[in-house]
């Protein structure tokens, strides 16, 4: 992972394939959008539950990896994902996906996450723990 303009840069060819957007990336969270498309939806034209917890996982394993102004990512796994499912989007919604440490160490991070739409309304929530593989050299967890 590297920083490109501020933001995540990831070779993740299925972000790329949803047409997930970078937002925002610092110590304070990470933040990722959408526009839904007749592509994210399910049998009953909302928004399919993958694409909130996709972003969920995204936002919350970004926010655990950022190491620093400028600097690459730490490499990071989710090792478990909470999703609860609230409202629904519907074609041309714009979602947001935002992650924050809530706690933890050096190796794991506690994070919180959350799905809104373009109102500000929630549609999904979740906490996930997730392992940093790599640590900044100083042994700051902050860094």
């Amino acid at each position: 992972m590297s920083a490109q303009d501020g933001k995540p840069y990831v070779p993740a060819p299925f972000n790329a394939f949803l047409g997930v957007r970078f937002v925002h990336w610092s110590a304070e969270k990470s933040e990722l959008e959408l526009t839904i498309t007749k592509d994210h939806l399910n049998g009953s034209f909302k928004a399919h539950g993958g694409i909130y917890a996709t972003m969920l996982d995204n936002a919350v394993t970004f926010g655990a990896s950022f190491a620093g102004e400028g600097l690459p990512g730490h490499r990071c796994l989710t090792l478990s994902l909470t999703t609860s499912f609230v409202a629904s989007a519907a074609e041309g919604d714009v979602v947001t996906a935002r992650g924050r440490i809530a706690g933890g160490g050096r190796k794991l991070i506690f994070m919180r996450g959350e799905v809104v739409d373009q109102n500000g309304r929630l549609l999904a929530h979740g906490d996930a723990i997730i392992k940093r593989l790599t640590v900044p050299a100083n042994g700051d967890p902050a860094s």
